[in-house]
């Protein structure tokens, strides 16, 4: 009897509470559309193109994942790869791109009397290729 009593005074207190409320703000805008590598280019190293034509170490869809990583850097990572460039629809667009992820440095410079408080600055410092040249060995296929 006790416990219910508990849940029940929890729940009251729960739906009884004003809800918190936050207005969102937009604070600053940046844009990050190339490397030193060059323009559109990620810091992969890779050479050559995809079946699509785009270069194998194109720059694009880190939107689909961002985490921060302390300080100024964060770790972005593309979607499936650069399938919006049709090519051949019976493979849905896919290419043969290497998964990777970003390391970007996002730096925040106060603007004062701008249109927005601050001033963003993403800098591509680091691209990780998620491969290897080492071939996978899931066992030996022997049963035991």
């Amino acid at each position: 009897m006790r416990r219910i009593v508990s849940s029940s005074v929890l729940l009251a207190s729960m739906l009884a509470a004003p809800a918190a409320k936050a207005d969102v703000m937009l604070l600053a805008m940046g844009s990050l559309s190339g490397s030193s590598a060059g323009a559109n280019a990620d810091l992969s190293g890779l050479t050559g193109t995809l079946e699509n034509g785009l270069p194998a170490n194109v720059l694009g869809g880190i939107g689909s994942g961002i985490t921060y990583a302390g300080g100024n850097t964060f770790y972005a990572l593309p979607d499936r790869g650069p399938n919006a460039t049709p090519y051949n629809s019976k493979v849905d667009d896919t290419v043969s791109y290497i998964s990777r992820y970003q390391t970007v440095n996002m730096s925040l410079t106060a603007t004062p009397g701008g249109s927005l408080p601050y001033s963003l600055t993403p800098t591509l410092t680091k691209t990780t290729l998620l491969s290897s040249s080492a071939p996978l060995t899931y066992g030996t296929g022997a049963t035991r």
